[in-house]
């Protein structure tokens, strides 16, 4: 199955898709903000685009255009970073939805790849008409990223706190394994390596920078293209399994 691109189509072909039983559309939210020394902005953006397109892939589906700005606040100490809060986020999830079921999609998989998206969407899915609820099928559980950061404690023997949660080892790594063009390795220095649990609630009640001079949570200095293969893997595996289990 390969996935149908959206945007690139015209509108009587995506009529048609919809017609010949395409129904399923898949919506990721990244952001634009800091990943470190070693990393662009754009990383969850890339992100995002590369795993809406795999899960399209997998369940049949159309892939739309990435959302490439985020709930990022806690990421404003470093220059470049875009952010919106929560009530311009939750309106965005609603018009988008309502744009998507109007057109006749009967499932929108809304998945976020950055980690401060996860909490605004579940409260944007909260807030939506119960019509259009029916047919979101949004993936908003923050420890899917501890489960990856196992992964590599597991098959790589990379400690959980360099695995981190931001610019750590395994974000890194599936970068590498996409676009190993962006990935600065000879940049790339050790952040916050303490307890991810206490990093994720310093890093959002105080901001990344009271933690991280770098700007990264964890340590991504053994990267690897060949990990972050794994991590891709694993990750479509868990998406997959989120979204049928709540179809």
């Amino acid at each position: 199955m390969v996935a149908v691109e959206l945007d690139k189509l015209t509108w009587p072909e995506v009529r048609a898709e919809l017609q010949a039983g395409r129904e399923t559309v898949v919506v990721a939210f990244g952001a634009t903000e800091q990943h470190a020394h070693h990393m662009p902005l754009a990383t969850d953006a890339l992100i995002g685009d590369h795993f809406a397109r795999l899960l399209a892939d997998r369940l049949d589906a159309f892939v739309a255009p990435t959302v490439r700005v985020g709930c990022s606040s806690h990421h404003l100490a470093f220059p470049g970073t875009l952010s919106i809060g929560d009530e311009t986020f939750h309106a965005i999830v609603a018009d988008l939805v309502s744009s998507l079921a109007g057109a006749g999609f009967s499932r929108i998989v809304l998945v976020p790849t950055h980690g401060g998206n996860f909490g605004p969407l579940a409260a944007a899915v909260e807030k939506l008409p119960e019509s259009h609820r029916r047919q979101v099928v949004a993936i908003t559980d923050l420890s899917v990223f501890l489960r990856v950061a196992q992964l590599g404690e597991e098959s790589f023997d990379v400690p959980m706190a360099e695995g981190g949660l931001h610019a750590g080892e395994w974000e890194t790594s599936m970068l590498l394994a996409i676009h190993p063009d962006l990935v600065h390795m000879d940049r790339a220095e050790p952040g916050y390596v303490g307890d991810p649990q206490e990093a994720i609630a310093g890093m959002f009640e105080s901001g990344v920078d009271s933690l991280s001079h770098t700007g990264a949570i964890g340590d991504p200095r053994r990267a690897s293209a060949e990990h972050g293969r794994r991590y891709w893997d694993a990750v479509l595996d868990l998406a997959v399994e989120s979204v049928e289990a709540e179809t």
